[in-house]
């Protein structure tokens, strides 16, 4: 990153995101308001919903309430109860199975369905309204369509070790996802913005597929017989996420950016750092296995905090950025072009013009059933 930029980031970094007057109902810079993508969206970490947690998330210009059951059932639902409107997520409450309103105590199981009231009387013919859930790779992803459709595809399932949390950041910032998602396509931005250079890069979205693979190899003289690469799986419009093989067999790097929609110009960007390791070198290999995941995880806190001064760069952009329809692209740039033909399969306009008020009906989870 460039010297004169690290003011801008630090301050970025430590507001978190900053609301600038006009921001929305217009994308960043005042520019025209931007469909919202379909897809898959990461709302939270899995390690922000513990069993009997409960907590409330923004996607698409609504709310959705998140919990999870006391035996770790994941559920994403509309946040106001069919009673009488409470909000589930200000002072509702997760008891064994069940989803209980703060204000009758009115109680949905798993399914959504209510099984009590507050009273001890028969419970009405009342249920709650779910979103489509799916816990992968160390995060919680919900499903939004702009015409209510049903999940057309699966978040896809990357090796890792789901019993380590990540170590993670939000910011909320002026965007939209597909410009964050960008970055994975975007190769002169490495050399530019961040200084990598000698790199080897491949990859082309494939028309259709809604997931792609970016790969990247250093060029140049091995060190100690490593040659660093990564790979890059682009979900969607929605995440990247960047898997790194450390030399000699030692483990594996996780680096996940997940971009979500939450109002008009705005986008909440979590942001993930994960070091799984296989052993400790120097240490005999059964106890350099047993202190590994220790060891790992305050690593990963350490590497969380430098790669979020790095990344940081790329939320400056992305917070002051303008879309630019038709770009004047020059050689090395990647493949921008073919990129944004693939993004085009992540939208849909409904009939009226409006997104839908409800989520789609059916509900996907792979969290326990």
């Amino acid at each position: 990153m460039k010297p004169h930029l690290k003011p801008l980031v630090k301050q970025l970094l430590v507001d978190r995101g900053v609301r600038r007057p006009g921001a929305a109902p217009a994308d960043s810079l005042g520019g025209p308001v931007r469909p919202r993508p379909n897809g898959w969206f990461c709302l939270a970490f899995s390690d922000e919903l513990r069993p009997g947690a409960l907590t409330t998330r923004r996607l698409a210009g609504a709310e959705v309430v998140l919990y999870r059951t006391g035996r770790g059932l994941l559920r994403a639902v509309r946040p106001h109860c069919p009673h009488l409107g409470a909000h589930l997520g200000v002072g509702g409450s997760v008891e064994g199975k069940d989803l209980v309103c703060p204000f009758h105590r009115f109680a949905f199981d798993p399914s959504g369905t209510c099984v009590r009231t507050g009273y001890g009387l028969t419970p009405p013919k009342a249920s709650l309204t779910p979103y489509p859930v799916c816990e992968a790779n160390g995060g919680v992803y919900v499903w939004w369509h702009a015409l209510g459709l049903p999940p057309q595809w699966e978040v896809p399932v990357l090796p890792m070790d789901v019993r380590q949390p990540f170590s993670h950041d939000t910011f909320d910032i002026a965007g939209h996802p597909q410009d964050v998602i960008e970055n994975a396509f975007d190769w002169g931005h490495l050399p530019a913005l961040h200084g990598l250079r000698d790199l080897d890069i491949e990859g082309t979205p494939e028309p259709g597929k809604p997931v792609s693979t970016v790969t990247a190899t250093a060029r140049g003289t091995a060190m100690r017989g490593f040659r660093p690469s990564y790979t890059l799986t682009v979900i969607g419009l929605a995440t990247i996420a960047a898997r790194t093989q450390l030399p000699r067999e030692l483990g594996t790097l996780y680096v996940l950016l997940h971009a979500t929609p939450t109002s008009p110009g705005r986008i909440e960007l979590r942001f993930g750092t994960k070091l799984e390791l296989n052993g400790v070198p120097g240490l005999p290999a059964r106890l350099g296995r047993a202190v590994a995941t220790p060891l790992a995880r305050l690593a990963s806190t350490v590497m969380q905090r430098v790669a979020s001064v790095d990344t940081g760069a790329d939320l400056l952009m992305w917070h002051h950025q303008q879309h630019v329809e038709a770009p004047r692209l020059a050689k090395g740039d990647g493949p921008i072009g073919r990129y944004r033909q693939w993004a085009q399969q992540f939208y849909s306009e409904p009939a009226d013009g409006r997104a839908p008020t409800r989520p789609p009906r059916n509900r996907v989870s792979r969290a326990g059933e």
